[in-house]
């Protein structure tokens, strides 16, 4: 009887309740009845525009994490909630006009102000009488589309930078630009506005910075600034070649792109480094603001900023040009290298003082002297020189200026050509698969199986990628022993990286390498115990013919561990140190030799010493390559002959 009660007593306010909320509009109620009976909700484009993505056990989750990207409670698991709550927010009344105020939270923005995007693409779907709506004041928007003025759009990657961990596989980012031909306005292209999703970083912590990036613990934002700020953090401070491709969107998909980007500015989502990163945010902007196009689903598992170029060449038609823009250093370096023997002996001497002088050359060598010498303090003093202060750097730069300015001859134009063989979009696929068969001197015959996740190494084919770095994500080898039925896990790295850097008096960058992970030890300290490793290294290395040789020596210190290691006083663990050197050899596009040397000394371990010396000799074929790969080690000397396939 009570509990009768009190179900009669809570649905008399139930009863109550909805008798006070107020009634929709009417056209509110006409236009939530006409989504329902079209099912607008299930609609790809409502879907892509607020970022909802099918979940492993059924239903959908969009991805955005900050809470004011939804208006309905449940908004980021029901898109026909989502979407009814958008259309109601519409209606909500107008507030007094207010001067723009960036430090107010996005959320409060009347919806029609904060979804500009949904507002359009709604409108077109249901053909709203927008003079049947409030009329909110929306200025923080108008004054961002009077901002940027776009009229047309292009994707920029900017190339690989192995110095800064965060940019290692390099980094996309959307221009807006002010012109619908931007290739016909380049010389204002740097007016325009770079709009970019990135991780917030909190933190200086290298380790920390590792685990919050691979776990989704920053927060991913969108920004907008000056492309020349972009421009200048890329291209200059960080040595990065910029690859810009223009897209065939039309007028009313680049002006739904600026809407929604508008609508990402007021929300975070959580970031991680190689699945939900810069690329797949700029990838899905796209697709919500041109539905026709299908990009996504051409990623991988791993995520790269490559992968994001590739999938835009997936929609043909879609990119309408190619232009590269080279670097600052990549700038120097070619005015550098058209220079006679002369001209470069005055570059080092106006390197070394403004004020050196130099005998014997006509003013139109001294000119180019004199104007890669500007180029080069420009590389080399890129953040100093933005300092308003007055610095060493910029005193040389106004003295080389002054100088210049009393030589009368006009600066050659640098003209750098478009490099095809170093399209990002032409490189291999960063997935590697592989089998090899061959044979040991201790184990017999053996197979083995390769996996890399991504991306490139030195002996890979050289199209698309740096010609002097190797980045590897999850490199993998199972070895597979018939004599003793053995199946054993030989190597899986985390990451393995190595930046060769032609070492010149113009460039003076070091060689280094770093990697950490598990590895097969192959001498009498445990032979054939898998161990945890971490290698380190740093030396010079020098290119010849191009990049056709280059030659490398290093000095390396290595830690590994594993319970039967006899390493550091009987300890499971042991320091390697010792030189190693390296020489690749490079016949155009198609053949590759790899060798390297190593000799390590083991302090207060057993044995004291050990060596490796290996030869790689790869043969590219299209997506396939086949290989000869030779290893000598203290107990062991190996052959195997096998094939990768990339993907």
């Amino acid at each position: 009887m009570t509990r009768l009660a009190a179900l009669l007593l809570g649905a008399a306010l139930a009863s109550t309740a909805a008798a006070a909320e107020p009634a929709p509009p009417p056209y509110l109620s006409e236009l939530l009845a006409a989504a329902r009976a079209r099912h607008l909700a299930d609609a790809l484009a409502w879907r892509r525009l607020v970022h909802y993505r099918a979940k492993l056990l059924g239903g959908v989750e969009a991805a955005a994490d900050g809470p004011g990207f939804y208006l309905a409670p449940g908004g980021k698991t029901d898109p026909a909630a989502e979407l009814e709550a958008t259309l109601t927010g519409f209606f909500a009344p107008a507030a007094p006009a207010a001067p723009p105020a960036p430090a107010t939270p996005p959320a409060r923005q009347h919806p029609q102000c904060q979804f500009p995007a949904r507002l359009a693409w709604l409108s077109g779907e249901l053909g709203i009488d927008r003079s049947r709506l409030p009329a909110p004041a929306c200025p923080r928007l108008d004054e961002f589309r009077a901002r940027v003025q776009a009229r047309s759009v292009t994707l920029v990657f900017s190339s690989y930078y192995l110095n800064n961990p965060a940019s290692a596989f390099g980094h996309t980012f959307l221009r807006l630009n002010k012109t619908a031909a931007p290739e016909a306005a380049k010389h204002f292209q740097l007016l325009d506005f770079g709009v970019d999703y990135a991780a917030t970083v909190d933190t200086g912590n290298v380790l920390l910075y590792a685990v919050k990036g691979l776990t989704g613990l920053f927060h991913g934002n969108w920004n907008h600034y000056p492309y020349f700020y972009k421009v200048r953090e890329y291209a200059d401070y960080e040595s990065r070649d910029l690859w810009e491709y223009d897209l065939a969107l039309t007028p009313a998909e680049t002006e739904l792109l600026v809407a929604h980007l508008w609508e990402l500015g007021s929300t975070w989502f959580d970031y991680y480094y190689l699945t939900e990163n810069c690329s797949q945010g700029v990838l899905g902007a796209l697709e919500a603001a041109a539905p026709r196009l299908e990009l996504l689903r051409h990623l991988g598992l791993i995520v790269l900023p490559a992968d994001t170029v590739k999938a835009l060449f997936e929609n043909p038609g879609l990119v309408r040009a190619v232009h590269f823009r080279p670097s600052i250093r990549t700038q120097f370096l070619a005015r550098a290298g058209a220079l006679s023997s002369r001209e470069r002996g005055a570059l080092r001497a106006l390197i070394g003082s403004p004020a050196a002088p130099t005998p014997g050359l006509a003013p139109p060598e001294e000119a180019r002297a004199l104007d890669a010498a500007l180029d080069w303090v420009d590389f080399v003093h890129a953040k100093e020189l933005l300092d308003a202060r007055v610095t060493p750097a910029a005193d040389v730069k106004q003295r080389l200026m002054a100088r210049r300015s009393t030589v009368p001859v006009q600066s050659q134009e640098l003209v750098i050509p478009l490099a095809a063989s170093q399209q990002p979009q032409l490189g291999h696929g960063s997935l590697r698969m592989g089998v090899a068969g061959g044979a040991s001197s201790r184990a017999g015959p053996l197979a083995v199986y390769d996996f890399r996740l991504a991306l490139h190494d030195l002996a890979d084919p050289p199209t698309g990628y740096p010609a002097l770095a190797q980045i590897e994500f999850l490199p993998v080898r199972v070895r597979y022993e018939p004599r003793h039925d053995a199946l054993h896990l030989e190597r899986a790295l985390v990451v393995d990286v190595f930046s060769l850097s032609d070492f010149s008096r113009f460039d003076p960058h070091v060689t280094w390498r770093a990697g950490f992970g598990a590895d097969t030890i192959r001498d009498a300290g445990c032979p054939g115990c898998l161990a945890g490793v971490a290698q380190l290294g740093g030396g010079l290395a020098q290119s010849f013919l191009g990049d056709a040789v280059t030659a490398y020596a290093l000095t390396d210190a290595e830690l590994a561990a594993a319970p039967d290691l006899r390493g550091l006083d009987g300890r499971a663990a042991r320091l390697a140190l010792g030189p190693s050197a390296g020489l690749r050899l490079r016949a155009g596009e198609r053949a590759s030799l790899l060798g390297e040397a190593g000799w390590r000394y083991l302090p207060w371990a057993a044995p004291r010493s050990t060596f490796d010396l290996r030869l790689t000799g790869r043969l590219h074929l299209r997506r396939t390559s086949l290989w000869l790969e030779i290893a000598r080690r203290p107990i062991e000397t190996e052959a195997l002959l096998g094939v990768s396939l990339f993907l």
